[in-house]
């Protein structure tokens, strides 16, 4: 045991010490190079300059490939005492970081640019750290460059990302930068790689912060939008044993008051549609009071259906693993939200005392098909398979009273 922790901590303080020297080179090559030795007023003019090429498309790549061009911008960003040529800097790094109609660049490999950005992203000027927040998103929409920033520093990136989005403060209410950020994460969740998903899935505090951002007053429709995307793209790709999905489950209750879209729903459905994952769901604590919140959500509208739907698809799959159907046959908003899915506001719910008696006759006087076919003469099959897959997954649960 003791020859194991010691090669751990031997392993630890190598890699330790290789990030210091990576970060002494990287500062070594941030304050030095012959723009440095400029009249402030003269490097002022000259990345004005470069700003004002890169606005052109035709001229990013060519600026690109130009040895020694993309350091020295960012040189600018680490030595200058004034707020405007960091500002003019960011704003050229953002124009060359969208490429052309044929190229993302390949500024992830690039770790001066990435430190940068990291800078940049903690400016007090918004339309700074905007600029900066835009061209993480510029180069995420490459699929190789998301790894390069969800791996760089050991998840240095996402965090400044996830810092961003969880401010929740009334003066940044209508910051670009923070809506940016939000677009930015979701866009590097929607990556091919997994290595990607599994970093973003398992870096601390991240899967909170987009489920408590939900909850924020402070915080524009457009945030919460692209976090709610988020969580449900990382509920389709989160599954049983991996260890992220506790977190992922508890980020999901605190989110399911989000009803504005049918994303949380639709990730709890998403949970529930893997068998192997229904009795993990079933015993998270809170889980089914949040779930039979999210399908009793009241309201007419199409986006509150949508939302009910899911959360009684969520709970129709869970119902069919034997284990689970136990624990949501005891909760009694489990309960109402299907009875009331299965006989709709002009059934039986009018009358809510119904008993466990009189709910088992009315199921057994329906006729099942275990094939979950079609009722006689439903226009809507697809409906109809749905509402008997609802009241089949009812009377089971009534039947494990």
């Amino acid at each position: 045991g003791s020859t194991l922790r010691g090669s751990f901590n031997s392993t630890l303080s190598e890699e330790a010490k290789k990030d210091s020297a990576k970060r002494l080179e990287l500062a070594s090559r941030a304050t030095s190079g012959s723009g440095l030795y400029m009249t402030e007023a003269a490097r002022f003019n000259t990345i004005a300059t470069l700003t004002n090429l890169a606005a052109l498309e035709s001229n990013r790549m060519p600026m690109l490939l130009e040895p020694g061009l993309l350091d020295n911008i960012c040189r600018a960003v680490h030595n200058e005492h004034s707020d405007v040529p960091k500002q003019c800097s960011a704003l050229a790094i953002m124009n060359l970081s969208n490429g052309d109609m044929d190229n993302v660049p390949e500024m992830a490999s690039n770790d001066m640019v990435l430190e940068t950005l990291l800078k940049l992203i903690r400016e007090v000027n918004p339309e700074t750290r905007r600029n900066a927040v835009v061209t993480i998103f510029n180069i995420a929409c490459s699929d190789l460059n998301t790894v390069r920033l969800a791996r760089y520093r050991d998840g240095m990136i996402l965090e400044a990302l996830t810092e961003l989005v969880g401010s929740d403060d009334p003066v940044r209410l209508h910051d670009e930068a923070r809506a940016n950020a939000a677009e930015t994460l979701f866009n590097m969740a929607c990556s091919d790689i997994s290595e990607t998903t599994d970093r973003m899935a398992n870096h601390a505090g991240l899967l909170e912060c987009l489920a408590v951002v939900l909850r924020g007053e402070h915080t524009g429709l457009e945030v919460k939008m692209y976090c709610s995307a988020t969580l449900r793209r990382m509920a389709e790709l989160i599954r049983h044993p991996m260890i992220a999905q506790g977190a992922l489950l508890s980020a999901l209750v605190k989110a399911a008051t989000w009803t504005s879209t049918d994303c949380i729903a639709e990730a709890f459905k998403a949970q529930a549609s893997e068998p192997e994952n229904c009795v993990i769901m079933a015993h998270h604590h809170g889980l089914l009071n949040a779930l039979s919140r999210l399908a009793l959500t009241s309201g007419d509208d199409a986006d509150v259906d949508k939302v009910r739907r899911a959360a009684v698809g969520a709970i129709e799959l869970m119902s069919r693993q034997d284990e689970a159907r136990a624990l949501l046959a005891r909760n009694e908003g489990i309960i109402m939200a299907l009875t009331k899915a299965s006989y709709g506001d002009e059934g039986s719910l009018k009358d809510e005392s119904l008993t466990r008696q009189s709910m088992m006759s009315e199921m057994d006087e329906a006729t099942f098909d275990q094939s979950y076919g079609r009722f006689e003469g439903d226009e809507d099959e697809e409906a109809s398979v749905q509402s008997r897959r609802i009241q089949l997954a009812l009377k089971n649960l009534v039947s494990a009273m």
